[in-house]
């Protein structure tokens, strides 16, 4: 242990006055509670980005691949042969989009739905569908003399049209038959075979699962898919993935990537994760000025201290390494005290899922749960941002330490 910071723990340790006492406690706990909000505004804000990023790939795949045209230039079968050779490709589903309306007798006149026809087992190596929809093959079924083909609907969409597992609802969708006139519609009764969750509100009010054949019949679209969903190796560079796909597809096809369709959304949430960090940050700066009051004060009752190791040959910089070491004590308590207060916050708020919304706040926010994620990353920052500030506020005291006058420090020895 070196000389400055055992001078340090001993001026900590010491029964000071109690104005000095007070004043340290409270540049502790103001500087605890600086750095425990910051960590649960950045667990909040980390969690709501995983948590919607995790939604919009568990929903979907990482890459989406159309044609722009239907033409029979544009293939998808075609297209989705030569994608699946590429290196970060690691499987691919064929797919069914169609817009609908969906109704029921409780709801006769319906709500908007987006209607995606499926080969789970295809569909399983693409995205995560046994996460919120396990069993698929025995809940996307085609009609039999049972009864009707089922269906997966989201527990949003359940909540609008009023049914459960078990009810019967309305499918609309568009004819795709090629010289079929405008807006005409086709409709067919199905099972509601199972209510899912994704925790992503846009997911669970519009989606509705089918089996993909089942889809292709009732829209009777001519083609086997208008969709061809990608699995990557990893979400990173998915940008550059996305281009060497559409090399590969050809020009009549259109590619885009959960992050490219989200691109306002997750820009807007760094930008609001940056300036949060430095807007509460503030709180951790101002409770600083308590370090100052502390030092300062501890300066004035150590200046006979100060100086006899000044007579006994100690120099100016000693005293300033002291007061510099002294200072980064007491903001370390402060810091190590708010990181383990922010984190526990987190933890229970994430355990016993406080953060949640209804139906009306959660179409606002896209989902209905939000977890805290305290990530390293985010410490390291808070670490580095209190530690620069409890520095800066440690500075003046300790260059005051440094320039006590000895003879007047003396006097009255």
């Amino acid at each position: 242990m070196t000389l400055p910071l055992e001078v340090a723990l001993s001026y900590l340790r010491a029964r000071s006055s109690r104005l000095v006492s007070s004043v340290s406690l409270l540049s502790i706990s103001g500087i605890g509670l600086g750095v425990a909000a910051l960590v649960v505004a950045m667990g909040l804000l980390s969690g709501y980005q995983r948590e919607i990023r995790e939604n919009l790939i568990g929903a979907n795949a990482e890459v989406v691949l159309f044609p722009l045209s239907t033409t029979a230039e544009a293939d998808p079968s075609a297209a989705q042969e030569k994608v699946a050779k590429l290196k970060r490709v690691r499987a691919t589903a064929p797919v069914v989009y169609q817009s609908g309306l969906a109704s029921s007798a409780a709801t006769p006149d319906g709500s908007d739905v987006v209607l995606k026809g499926i080969d789970p087992a295809a569909e399983r190596r693409v995205s995560r569908l046994d996460a919120y929809l396990p069993d698929a093959e025995r809940v996307l079924t085609r009609a039999s003399a049972a009864g009707r083909p089922g269906v997966a609907i989201g527990a949003e969409l359940a909540r609008l049209l009023d049914v459960k597992e078990g009810d019967t609802i309305l499918l609309s969708v568009p004819d795709n038959t090629r010289g079929a006139a405008a807006l005409v519609a086709r409709s067919e009764p199905f099972r509601v075979a199972r209510i899912f969750r994704t925790n992503f509100y846009e997911s669970d009010a519009e989606l509705v699962f089918l089996e993909r054949q089942v889809l292709r019949q009732l829209a009777r679209m001519p083609g086997e898919a208008n969709v061809i969903e990608i699995k990557l190796d990893t979400i990173r560079d998915t940008a550059s993935a996305a281009r060497a796909i559409g090399a590969a597809a050809g020009k009549e096809f259109s590619v885009t990537d959960w992050r490219s369709l989200n691109t306002g959304l997750f820009s807007a949430l760094k930008i609001q994760q940056t300036t949060l960090f430095f807007v509460i940050g503030l709180i951790v700066a101002v409770s600083t000025f308590n370090i100052v009051a502390t030092l300062v004060m501890t300066v004035n009752e150590k200046k006979r201290d100060i100086g006899v190791l000044t007579a006994l040959g100690a120099e100016p910089t000693f005293f300033s390494r002291v007061f510099l070491l002294l200072g980064g004590l007491l903001g370390g308590a402060g810091v190590l005290t708010g990181i383990a207060f922010g984190a526990l916050v987190c933890w229970v708020m994430t355990a016993f899922r406080l953060l949640r919304f209804p139906p009306g706040v959660a179409e606002i926010y896209f989902v209905s749960y939000i977890p805290f994620l305290v990530r390293p990353v985010d410490l390291a920052a808070i670490v580095g941002f209190s530690a620069l500030v409890v520095l800066l506020a440690s500075w003046l005291p300790a260059r005051r330490a440094g320039r006590v006058d000895i003879a007047q420090a003396l006097r009255y020895e």
